[in-house]
């Protein structure tokens, strides 16, 4: 056989093994993880002739919730979190707000000891569309929030300490929270802390962030996450408290049902009742919705 053709067969057949090789080789994980659901959800009713009346109403909801985009490799742990939600209702003529949410946090932890982390942490919350006091929405009505309008957030550095990959706790004694007021007309009067005139408020303080992930049984899962920041020059036992508290449900792979609660206290957040002062907030949000889980 000529030499030439024996080269090439040795060639391909070294490539063809090769290939083999390689495709049985056992690649190392990605140190890039993530997860999270979208979902939409959707209720309508119509009445006609109908003795014991209603009003013909159709509601929708359409968002994504909890997502995480996370990074670890060796002593680095890098976490992203990212909640979209809006929701209308529509009954008869009128148009009211159900949901409106934007939740972003960012943090960065290197090993220090044991099941601590340095940390630092960057959390940013906002809204999408204008929110008013009372519904229905008249001529008359005043909005008291639009997008940016307010802004918040609080910047920290302290440890993480994270016994298990369910929970985490991060403790700041050195944090600095801001509040942020863009619309004109908001800022004129001077809202959510924020001195009349001003677009921005900053306070500096110590902050804790708990968060709390479990899958309670395979189609049930558990989320909390507590903010706790105390503006250590102004009123420090005054402190502002956010707690968020998902349950999903999951029904089939496409349907799911979420219940949502969050509890808020801010002592620089007037009251609706403008006699009243600061006082404790609640939302609840139960829905059924298409969802999709990634």
């Amino acid at each position: 056989m000529n030499v030439r053709i024996m080269k090439k067969i040795f060639i391909l057949l070294g490539v063809f093994f090769t290939n083999i090789v390689m495709s049985q080789e056992i690649k190392s994980p990605s140190p890039w993880k993530y997860s999270g659901t979208s979902y939409l959800n959707l209720t309508q009713s119509s009445f006609s002739n109908w003795s014991a009346g209603g009003e013909n109403s159709i509601a929708i909801g359409v968002g994504i919730n909890n997502i995480r985009l996370t990074y670890g490799k060796k002593k680095i742990a890098w976490e992203n979190g990212l909640t979209l939600g809006y929701g209308l209702l529509y009954q008869g003529s009128e148009r009211s707000k159900t949901n409106d949410v934007i939740d972003f946090f960012s943090k960065f932890g290197y090993k220090a000891f044991g099941k601590f982390d340095y940390a630092t942490q960057i959390t940013f919350k906002t809204q999408f569309d204008k929110g008013y006091p009372k519904y229905p929405i008249t001529p008359e009505s005043q909005y008291n929030s639009k997008f940016m309008s307010p802004a918040s957030g609080i910047l920290s550095l302290g440890f993480d300490y994270k016994p298990n990959a369910e929970f985490s706790l991060v403790l700041s004694p050195i944090s600095g929270k801001y509040t942020i007021v863009l619309d004109d007309s908001l800022s004129k009067v001077g809202v959510y802390g924020v001195k009349p005139g001003r677009t921005a408020y900053y306070e500096l303080g110590t902050s804790v962030r708990a968060t709390y992930n479990k899958v309670i049984i395979p189609n049930i899962t558990l989320g909390v996450v507590t903010d706790i920041f105390s503006n250590l020059l102004v009123d420090p036992e005054n402190a502002d408290i956010n707690m968020d508290i998902n349950i999903n449900f999951k029904v089939t792979k496409y349907i799911s049902s979420n219940l949502s609660l969050h509890f808020k206290y801010d002592d620089n957040t007037k009251n609706v009742d403008p006699e009243r002062g600061p006082a404790l907030q609640f939302k609840q949000v139960l829905g059924l919705a298409l969802s999709y889980n990634f």
